[in-house]
């Protein structure tokens, strides 16, 4: 019986390790934290897998043909074209297997592919699905990262939809019903143990060996596969890499690029490590994890009537309501920081910001002036700049209309607004006083690492194979590249490529 490593306990990891078991591996998982899951467990657990029996049986439409359209439209020349047809011949397979080997249930999330106007591009959603509220036993459950304290028992669509209500919520924490990442990583764990995989915590990799790998100094074979996530906890590699100073790190402690180093030192070929899932992001102070400061996604509040984004000049520099990461990706080129995110009295009464409520009292950390020109004052733009900023806005929104980015005209767009109102998206800001919110870039993880084949082998300079070692999720080469196609692009490669590793693994 062949022997499989895997290093990082994320969906990545998960999911390598059932695949490798089901080829007939012994498996071992090693996770340098305590707790199991990483980044995945604090996620919103959505996956965007084209062509799966669920959108099927919605009536969907989709193909891999559409699909194959869509991320051909958005291929810059930074992607593997053998990598990203095993993705989408797979994607389907993977979806229903998991279902199959895991509690997993999954429910399509309704929103659209992130580039509406992209030939194949579904604009009705249903290549996100996300896990489907489930139990599973106490053992598993206590094995995992805790959720994030602000976040909710509750799936994206709830979120998104407003259909919740407080006593859901409480019902599902007193009955322990998972959701979003805490769903996916417990049932993808909770089904490994059970096929007896071993899995350990507090075992931090950091060197490969000529026949698998040191775990804190001692030896352990096996053929290995990385699936430790990405680098952007390591201060040195994000300097060296991305280039950018970035404050609003969203994923867990333990992306600190022990994957990265270890391939390196194997030899291997990197691909597009200059970049990130780069995303807006606030900060509560207090905020951490594992003593290191965190961040939070900047998700629903800058797609909503009644607000705008600004850079340091008071100017809009983006649509606030696309993809997080191409509103992140314009953060970043702006080179502007600070940025703000400015709304009015109606919205403040309205919407969630944060962890505050509607009903709650303005907190410190939330800026209020009683006009634009005070508000510009208080948080250091020009004020002229910011208040012909808000003047051409409202004039725009008034008629529904966003003349500088086009913003609300996507089905994607429309999708991250507030459906109950005129406009899902646009509305203007009239009411005072007026607040901003300081916005960060931020990033949701790298994307960019070694470059592996289409089985997940991690490739050498001249395109050869380096014997025994794997990769998948942030821990490698993104097959999108640089692009973000929808809803969970990161997650749901994870979970497909990682299984194919994992698979090619234990049968090499």
């Amino acid at each position: 019986m062949s022997s499989v490593v895997v290093v990082g306990s994320g969906a990545a990891g998960l999911a390598a390790a059932l695949a490798a078991h089901e080829a007939g591996a012994d498996v071992t998982i090693l996770e340098e934290g305590t707790t199991i899951g990483g980044t995945t467990a604090l996620s919103s657990g959505v996956v965007w897998l084209p062509n799966s029996h669920v959108s099927a049986a919605a009536g969907s439409g989709d193909s891999p043909a559409l699909a194959r359209a869509y991320l051909s439209g958005l291929d810059t020349g930074d992607v593997d074209t053998s990598v990203l047809d095993r993705y989408l011949a797979e994607a389907p397979r993977v979806a229903l297997w998991l279902e199959e080997v895991t509690a997993l249930r999954w429910a399509a999330v309704p929103v659209p592919d992130c580039y509406c106007d992209v030939v194949g591009a579904n604009r009705s959603g249903g290549r996100s699905l996300e896990p489907r509220p489930l139990s599973l036993p106490a053992s598993s459950r206590a094995r995992v990262r805790a959720p994030l304290p602000w976040r909710p028992p509750a799936t994206l669509t709830e979120l998104l939809t407003g259909d919740l209500t407080p006593e859901l919520l409480e019902r599902r924490r007193r009955t322990a019903v998972l959701t979003s990442g805490q769903a996916l990583v417990t049932a993808l764990l909770d089904a490994a143990v059970r096929a007896g995989v071993v899995v350990r915590t507090s075992a931090r990799a950091t060197r490969l060996t000529d026949t698998g790998l040191e775990v804190d100094g001692q030896p352990l074979d096996g053929r290995v596969v990385l699936a430790s996530g990405g680098f952007e906890r390591d201060p040195a590699l994000r300097a060296a890499h991305l280039g950018a100073t970035v404050r609003g790190l969203i994923g867990a402690p333990g992306t600190r690029g022990d994957g990265l180093r270890m391939a390196l030192s194997a030899g291997a070929a990197l691909k597009n490590t200059s970049q990130a899932w780069w995303c807006p992001t606030l900060h509560i102070p207090g905020d951490t994890i594992n003593g290191e400061p965190l961040y939070r996604m900047l998700l629903t509040e800058r797609g909503r009537p009644g607000s705008l984004m600004v850079d340091s000049l008071g100017r809009r520099f983006t649509n606030e309501a696309q993809s997080y990461h191409e509103v992140g990706r314009a953060l970043h080129a702006s080179g502007r920081e600070p940025a703000w995110l400015v709304f009015d009295t109606a919205y403040r009464r309205r919407y969630r910001v944060g962890p505050v409520q509607p009903s709650d009292p303005d907190p410190d950390w939330l800026v209020c002036g009683h006009t634009p020109a005070q508000l510009a004052g208080l948080i250091g733009v020009p004020d002229d700049a910011l208040a012909e900023t808000i003047t051409r806005f409202n004039r725009g929104a008034q008629r529904g209309l966003d003349e500088d980015f086009n913003r609300g005209a996507s089905a994607y767009d429309q999708a991250m607004g507030d459906p109950h109102t005129p406009h899902p998206t646009l509305g203007p800001l009239n009411e005072p006083p007026f607040y901003a919110l300081h916005v960060h870039l931020g990033l949701g993880g790298t994307n960019g690492g070694p470059h592996t084949d289409a089985d997940g082998r991690i490739l050498r300079d001249d395109g050869s194979a380096i014997p025994g070692l794997y990769g998948a999720g942030n821990a490698v080469a993104s097959p999108f590249g640089t692009a973000y196609p929808g809803t969970g692009a990161t997650l749901g490669p994870a979970l497909v490529l990682g299984a194919q590793a994992g698979k090619a693994a234990a049968g090499d």
